[in-house]
């Protein structure tokens, strides 16, 4: 396949995850589920998705082999252009759907976002002030000074907890456009980083690409 329709394909599954990322609230149910998972998910949903989208963009990368070899341009080129045009490509899906999503999230799902919120959020903060309460123990126990006991972050809010599970103001549309742009800046340098890895690999001692 081409850089596009690679990216395209790429861009599809990153796309599945960013769905499932942004709509969690749709799908766990903060009375049956425990609080350390709405504690995980809720810190690190964002992080891990990132990590998926930059995994597939690489591997987008990394799937590319030029079918054909224009007279003049080296191979390594060829890998560098074709792996920075996938991986952006799966960029520019990405972020068409973080993007709707963001809107979707500050109106359509509003008032659900805030459902949700409500009822995690007590959750989340049972869960992290019992654990830090843990911690101070156990330090007790250990004879650890006052400072050391003391040496854990602060507790934790229900309200403040239940602002950061709501729904997205309107104006986060525009945070969200220039995430886009970054990202897409991101992965595209990265896919052409990666091309360029593999021409080196691919390029015989005089300089000239190599076979397949």
């Amino acid at each position: 396949m081409g850089p596009i329709r690679t990216g395209f394909f790429y861009g599809a599954l990153a796309a599945v995850v960013a769905l499932v990322a942004e709509f969690y609230f749709l799908v766990l149910d903060p009375s049956e589920t425990a609080g350390w998972v709405l504690a995980v998910v809720g810190s690190y949903r964002t992080r891990l998705a990132l990590a998926a989208f930059l995994f597939l963009g690489i591997l987008a990368a990394l799937r590319m082999r030029p079918v054909r070899l224009d007279a003049g341009v080296s191979y390594r080129s060829l890998l560098l252009r074709d792996g920075a045009l996938a991986a952006t490509v799966v960029a520019i899906v990405v972020g068409l759907v973080l993007s709707l999503t963001t809107l979707l999230q500050a109106t359509v799902f509003a008032d659900d976002m805030r459902a949700y919120a409500r009822e995690a959020a007590p959750e989340i903060v049972s869960y992290v002030n019992g654990t830090r309460e843990e911690i101070q123990d156990r330090r007790r126990e250990e004879g650890q000074s006052p400072e050391e006991v003391g040496d854990v972050p602060p507790a934790a809010d229900v309200s403040e907890v239940e602002e950061s599970l709501g729904p997205p103001a309107p104006r986060d549309l525009g945070r969200s456009l220039a995430n886009f742009v970054l990202r897409a800046v991101l992965l595209g340098t990265i896919g052409g980083f990666v091309g360029l890895l593999r021409g080196r690999s691919k390029a015989d001692p005089d300089g000239t690409p190599g076979p397949g």
